[in-house]
């Protein structure tokens, strides 16, 4: 990120930032994310990555880290609230200031190359970093003075004189500007192609009207993109250049839009992680597969040197049966010659021979263009079968290479298919984004309302807390230990249906479950009924709450519990419900009763039916531990149905809850704002 990229999301995010609560901390390797709270009531995930970005991401953070250094940055950070965020002027740097209980504490983020993150108390002693570093104008080391990186006098306070000594920096104009001004290239091209200017330009060409007019064009620009931004990342071809908070005119690119700067450096940076990440992963079978095509190379020079042998000893062997009699007579005379005279009146039996080697025992014969070495030790008769033998060799020699050869490129294709599969599982994987209403248990009903579970008892009063409103509808299965099920309304009522889809979730996240009942009753009450608080003199166990007046039941709610795959877009994710309802919306799913089987017997089934099914991609890119958190217990699969469709290939697998199913709580389901 630029200092104008900088400029442009510190005033776009200022209002989601400044009075946000870090609720967590995660360290993957030198990045930093932070889980905040923040006023609207939506909890984001801001990724802080030195020498490279600072923006919100809706993508899943998991940290692989454990121990030590994630411990004191959440030491130092948890619970602390955002009092403002600020850019030191036209810098790569952003210090964001803390209150942490009655401390005042400065997160500090580098974006300039070998940059670091770092917490700094209130009198700039450093307390944490990402990394130590001792350079030669500064030394980053926990328990010293932070000094920021060395910087240069602003472009608006310079001088005409020192704007044009400043651009002498550079070869031609746009150089000068981005060494001697310091502004971003993409900022300085922009801006000479607005004026008209070649980039090219000497700067000995320009006049001190020339360069106030360039300054104050560069200073219009950078208001105009921090009041009004225009975000996009631009391709050239299906490569992502970069992204900018406006559309880019001076070079030719393909723009992909989006609504906040935020989204675009989000996408721009999940792009390029989602590439290493996978290169990683498959770069191991890529040089599998090299090393093969080189096995295959030599396979193939092998064969094309043993192909001319066997050219070269059918002629040869052609050429002995044409004439055998008269070479077996001379291979005879040889053998009596040599015996009675010796090699050197070889000749004198044919003036087809041409020389001989007595040390060898052999002797050359020149005949119809080619050069026969014979073995005089040996018979005529056992030269020609060994020359048959050794044809018959290097043609099987020929078979079993050539075998080989197929071995390998279809070992070669299957390699080649598992790193599409692979490639293709991992980009769904990592496309994956959670909705805020996925933590819990959770389905949307036939006509469109949220219904969301608790997955434990802290969940059940965070739901009830944070999230239920008067006219919400609270159920309960009829029995002690169950999810607290919160139907959303938006003060609609629902219908007799919605009521009894959301009546399976209460049914199946309870103990009834793990008893083993084929059924079970499911009590409901209004919002304005429920009360987090016991009457005076009474205790309220962990997890539980109060109700107040009258209870509906629904009778019977049989434990049956749908769980699919849905397709939303690039990825997907599991749902759950009633058969009707997980039917619609997902491309496979399984129907499961109480049972006998662990939970994560039941995950690994399902995959591997995924895999049967043809769904391969799909079952690779699953995540176990979500499909075994949406199982009840120990189940029993009654049945598992796939539908034939390949990822990708319908607009309705997309759709999602988007679809016939959308959610009457758009502003629930879309993480807006809620109660």
């Amino acid at each position: 990120m630029s200092w104008l990229d900088i400029k442009v999301w510190i005033e776009e995010q200022r209002k989601v930032l400044e009075g946000s609560i870090i609720d967590n901390v995660y360290v993957l390797d030198k990045v930093i994310a932070l889980k905040l709270r923040c006023l609207d009531g939506v909890d984001r995930i801001l990724v802080l990555e030195p020498g490279k970005r600072i923006s919100f991401t809706r993508r899943t953070i998991k940290s692989e880290e454990i121990g030590g250094k994630q411990l004191m940055w959440r030491r130092l950070l948890r619970n602390c609230r955002v009092e403002r965020v600020r850019q030191r002027e036209y810098e790569r740097e952003i210090y964001i200031d803390l209150r942490c209980g009655s401390e005042a504490r400065i997160l500090v983020v580098e974006l300039l190359p070998r940059g670091v993150a770092l917490v700094l108390d209130d009198s700039g002693k450093i307390l944490l970093t990402t990394e130590s570093r001792e350079m030669k104008d500064r030394v980053i080391r926990p328990g010293l003075q932070y000094v920021p990186p060395p910087s240069r006098k602003p472009f608006v306070e310079m001088s005409i004189e020192e704007l044009l000594s400043e651009l002498s920096k550079g070869k031609d104009l746009v150089r000068g500007l981005v060494r001697g001004w310091g502004l971003p290239p993409e900022l300085a091209e922009e801006v000479l192609h607005r004026l008209g200017l070649p980039f090219d330009l000497s700067v000995k060409n320009l006049s001190q009207q020339d360069i106030e007019k360039i300054r104050n064009a560069v200073i219009t620009f950078v208001n105009e993109v921090v009041q009004n931004p225009r975000p996009c990342i631009a391709y050239s071809d299906s490569n992502p250049i970069g992204f900018y908070p406006f559309e880019p005119t001076a070079r030719s690119y393909r723009l992909q839009r989006f609504e906040t700067f935020d989204a675009a450096i989000d996408e721009y940076f999940s792009h390029l992680l989602e590439q290493s990440v996978i290169e990683q992963r498959i770069s191991q079978v890529r040089s599998e597969i090299e090393k093969l095509r080189k096995s295959v190379e030599d396979i193939d020079r092998r064969i094309n040197s043993v192909k001319e042998r066997i050219e070269s000893l059918r002629k040869v062997i052609e050429l002995i049966e044409t004439r055998f009699y008269e070479l077996e007579e001379i291979h005879r005379c040889v053998q009596r010659t040599i015996k009675s005279l010796g090699w050197s009146s070889v000749p004198k039996c044919s003036s087809y021979i041409t020389k001989f080697d007595p040390r060898r025992g052999v002797y050359y014969v020149s005949m119809e263009g080619f050069l026969l070495e014979l073995d005089a030790r040996k018979s005529f008769m056992e030269i020609y079968s060994e020359l048959r033998k050794e044809l018959s060799d290097l043609e099987k020699d020929v078979e079993r290479a050539e075998e080989e050869r197929k071995r390998l490129l279809e070992k070669i294709a299957e390699l080649e298919r598992r790193i599409d599969v692979e490639r293709r599982s991992l980009e769904i994987k990592l496309r994956r984004v959670k909705e805020w209403y996925e933590k819990f248990h959770w389905m949307i009903t036939t006509n469109g309302f949220l219904v969301l579970g608790g997955r434990d008892a802290s969940q059940n009063i965070s739901l009830i807390r944070r999230y239920l409103e008067k006219r919400d509808i609270v159920m309960h299965a009829d029995i002690h230990g169950a999810s607290a099920v919160i139907l959303k309304t938006q003060g609609k009522m629902p219908t007799e249906q919605d009521l009894r889809e959301a009546a399976v979730l209460a049914a199946c996240y309870s103990k009834a479950w793990k008893a083993g009942l084929a059924s079970v009753d499911v009590f409901w009450v209004y919002g304005d009924q429920v009360s987090l608080s016991a009457p005076s003199g009474e205790y309220l166990p962990r997890g539980s709450f109060m109700v107040y007046g009258k209870k509906n039941y629904i009778r019977n709610v049989a434990l049956e519990l749908c769980i699919g795959v849905e397709l939303v877009g690039d990825s997907y994710r599991i749902v759950v419900g009633p058969e009707h309802l997980v039917e619609k919306r997902c491309i496979a799913y399984a129907l499961l009763r109480p049972g006998d089987e662990d939970p994560s017997r039941i995950a690994k089934s399902f995959v591997e039916h995924l895999r049967k099914h043809g769904l391969e991609m799909l079952a690779k890119s699953i995540d176990l531990n979500e499909l075994i958190a949406r199982i009840p217990g120990r189940s029993k699969m009654v049945k598992f149905v796939a539908k034939p469709l390949s990822l990708g290939t319908s607009d309705a697998q997309s759709k999602g809850s988007n679809g016939s199913e959308s959610c009457h709580d758009q502003r629930a389901c879309n993480g807006v704002r809620r109660s």
